[in-house]
């Protein structure tokens, strides 16, 4: 019997001396401490982010999305937008370009090449040309041989 008490007081010993569960132990703890500050701060930053998302869930309601792209990059510029940018050019080439033919003002408009070739804003050819694309393609819209796009 004194034999295996003291075996079994040696167990008893080992046993409780043996640390190698607490390490455990302190992880499992400082994984429900980041757990439960986690909470926290999903709680207090959930009320902002709510907050946040109906803002730009209204911005985005109120605006408007067009499912297609103009051809014409020009297309919603009027004559007081030309004029901004160069003063009566748009009243000038309207008034030319009203004696066009038909044909003459279809050539005119379509022939993109005269100015395609060169910078944007060089200066002429460039700008001239492109001016008297756009505004005989006003031109043509308003005597019905193209349409708006």
């Amino acid at each position: 019997m004194g034999q295996k008490m003291i075996i079994q007081q040696n167990k008893m010993t080992t046993f409780v001396s043996n640390d190698s569960g607490a390490v455990t132990v302190d992880w499992v703890v400082l994984t429900a401490g980041l757990v439960g500050l986690g909470l926290a701060v999903s709680a207090v930053v959930s009320g902002g982010v709510g907050d946040l998302s109906s803002d730009v869930g209204s911005q985005l309601s109120d605006q408007e999305i067009s499912a297609s792209f103009a051809a014409d990059p020009l297309a919603s510029w009027s004559p007081l937008q030309w004029d901004q940018h160069n003063a009566g050019i748009y009243d000038s080439y309207s008034d030319w370009m009203s004696n066009f033919t038909d044909d003459q003002l279809l050539a005119h408009y379509e022939n993109t090449a005269q100015w395609s070739t060169y910078p944007p804003n060089s200066g002429h050819p460039y700008d001239t040309y492109h001016d008297e694309h756009f505004i005989a393609r006003d031109e043509a819209i308003s005597r019905g041989l193209i349409s708006p796009v």
